[in-house]
């Protein structure tokens, strides 16, 4: 197996780069790949049988299953609003394949948030633990409590520790800044490298478990008691459903309903029992070590992931099973439009076309512009899907190939595929699937991940390899909502669909003679003809440069206004799907979706403006102007209320 374990926090001093370690180990251990990525380039590079996602701040990100590790509290999903919005965070999590969860309640709320969806997935336990390690006997001659902790939210239990602090046995490790009000306990960093921590913990010979109230409330563990039993340290942890039921007296229990002080007290009772019967404190450690070994290692959670994994690939259609002859049988075409790419850039394009697991395709090649590559690309595909190649001449309309397009459609669904865009493995099998399904539904779509080609060059120079991240992120998932499309704010991107042929009648097969938004005026026709239903998957990819010439959303203002205005003249009151979330004829005709335009120019003007900002901080003038802010920000003096 190779594992890609995709870090939010990559090139960072944090748990995720701690359990980055361990996963690695483990997979060592087990005869197993695994590397750590922070971009989708990476992944495709390495090409892993599955993708772990450390953290719902990323999102599925590159076509390769993806499973999202749920060990943090339902509540941190409602909450977190830093980074990034809840709507994104819980749609970074539905992309996921499949999960893994470290607690019923996560259990609970994954279903909850997965119903109705029609997503094929799974759940299965994962915690943040640890890689096998042979027991070793704790040091207790002169025995020391150990914790360890970043604060990345705060200070934690700063009372509790504020007491500790005085007391001898207490060695406190993270970074200096968490922990500036402790006087005597603080010891320093401990190397992020999956084995140091678990050295000091055995030879210090205890260690300190304490969780926030979200983690008891959801029943989640933390790292602490993992590393703990596998470093063969007497575990002294404060009470919690998930302890409690896995390792039972083999641990020591702080009482929750103490205050501070009082658990303080319980705690150095606990430190001179142990320190006077060394052989039962032993025993303890003993029996920690193998429930850990048994039941918790990262090596028996990673293989019992397995079968889930081989299940998945098969039903969502990664990998050929058995069955798929019988839903292959309906032919799909997908046209390609080609004409201003590089060689290199189109064959990724129909690359991605070959890789379908889904084997009745076909190509339709809309050419406009003379390619000198074109036709000894093509011959690489014959016996692959047959190719059917238009000729076309430069209108000056985006529209016109796409008719040509939709024109020579003979299959009984069909897609659409720029040549600089691409589409996953199980794209067309998942979709044709909801189509063969829900018989009521003329379009299904999915999700579609942006990629910005060129972009940030920023390079990360630590002690890690240099890495150029990109970026790359889940653009589009949403389940269908017309009232959105009726003014004009698109969320379903022209390669993310695939659509029953009898949806082309001629008002679809007449060139629109459109500059751009074609692919708005042809989901807009189907908007009055039929359902949508979404995948829930993120299997497209559609790539964005830097440049006005090579995305239509750097049009000219004026071109984009004409197109809308063009576009309002060809949809004035006429009858759409009559569903009861369809905004009312009235609401349309009366303007509101007019006015609604001028925010969607809004947003066009926004966004190009924020991509040639993002350009001119790729400059070297633009990064020493940071880094000589950066000086001046360090130099300055504080005032007295920044004193306070």
């Amino acid at each position: 197996m190779k594992i890609a374990i995709e870090n939010a926090f990559f090139g960072e001093n944090c748990a995720e780069t701690e359990l980055t370690e361990r996963l690695c180990i483990a997979a060592k251990n087990l005869g197993w790949e695994a590397i750590e990525v922070a971009t989708s380039s990476e992944i495709k590079q390495f090409k892993p049988d599955f993708v772990l996602a450390l953290h719902f701040k990323t999102a599925k990100i590159a076509g390769f299953p993806t499973y999202g590790c749920m060990w943090n509290p339902p509540d941190f999903f409602e909450q977190y609003q830093n980074h990034v919005k809840q709507g994104k965070v819980k749609a970074n999590i539905l992309s996921y394949d499949g999960y893994l969860s470290s607690s019923p309640q996560i259990n609970t709320w994954l279903k909850d948030t997965l119903y109705a969806t029609n997503k094929k997935s799974f759940i299965t336990p994962f915690y943040t633990s640890c890689h096998q390690v042979t027991y070793q006997k704790p040091n207790l001659e002169n025995p020391h409590l150990v914790y360890v902790g970043i604060n990345w939210d705060g200070l934690r239990f700063k009372e509790l520790f504020q007491y500790l602090d005085t007391k001898e046995y207490m060695e406190i490790y993270g970074p200096q800044d968490a922990w500036k009000y402790l006087n005597r306990a603080y010891k320093g960093s401990i190397p992020f490298d999956g084995v140091s921590l678990l050295n000091v913990l055995n030879q210090a010979g205890l260690g300190l478990c304490l969780h926030k109230e979200e983690h008891c409330k959801a029943a989640v563990p933390s790292m602490r008691i993992f590393e703990i039993a596998a470093s063969g340290a007497v575990g002294i942890c404060e009470e919690h459903p998930f302890i409690k039921e896995a390792f039972g007296d083999s641990v020591f229990y702080i009482d929750s309903q103490l205050s501070p002080l009082e658990k303080v007290t319980q705690i150095s009772r606990y430190v001179r029992w142990i320190q006077n019967n060394q052989q039962e404190a032993i025993e303890m450690s003993a029996l920690a070590h193998q429930i850990f070994m048994e039941k918790y290692s990262l090596e028996n959670l990673l293989l019992s992931l397995v079968p889930h994994h081989q299940k998945l690939i098969r039903e969502k259609g990664f990998v050929t099973s058995v069955d798929d002859n019988k839903a292959n049988n309906k032919h799909v075409e997908i046209i390609v439009r080609t004409g201003d790419r590089n060689e290199e850039t189109v064959k990724r394009c129909l690359d991605s076309i070959a890789s379908q697991v889904y084997s009745n395709i076909g190509v339709i090649i809309v050419n406009y512009k003379k390619l000198e590559y074109l036709d000894a690309l093509i011959k690489k595909y014959e016996g692959k899907f047959p190719i059917k190649v238009i000729r076309s001449q430069i209108s000056g309309f985006r529209s016109t190939q796409i008719t040509e397009g939709l024109n020579a459609v003979s299959s009984e669904y069909f897609g659409i595929l720029d040549d600089d865009d691409l589409i996953h493995p199980n794209h067309v099998y998942s979709l044709v699937s909801l189509l063969e399904k829900f018989e009521d539904a003329g379009v299904a779509y999915s999700g579609a991940i942006r990629v910005w080609e060129q972009g940030n060059s920023e390079v990360n120079k630590g002690n890690r390899l240099e890495l150029a991240r990109e970026e790359t992120t889940l653009a589009h998932f949403e389940p269908f909502d017309i009232n959105r499309i009726l003014i004009f704010d698109n969320f379903i991107a022209s390669n993310s669909f695939i659509a029953r042929t009898s949806l082309l009648d001629e008002e679809c097969k007449n060139d629109p003679e459109l500059k751009v938004a074609e692919d708005m005026f042809l989901l807009l026709n189907f908007c009055r003809k039929t359902k949508f239903i979404f995948s829930y998957e993120a299997t497209c990819e559609f790539y964005w440069r830097y440049s006005k010439k090579d995305n239509s959303t750097f049009e000219t203002e004026q071109i984009w206004n004409e197109s809308n205005k063009r576009l309002k003249n060809m949809f004035w009151k006429k009858e759409f799907s009559s569903s009861k979330h369809i905004m009312s004829n009235a609401e349309i005709n009366s303007g509101y979706n007019y006015q609604n335009l001028d925010v969607q120019k809004l947003q066009i003007q926004l966004e190009y403006s924020t991509k040639i900002i993002k350009a001119m901080e790729t400059s070297k003038f633009w990064q020493l102007r940071n880094i000589w802010f950066r000086i001046k920000k360090a130099l300055r003096i504080p005032t007295n209320n920044q004193l306070i």
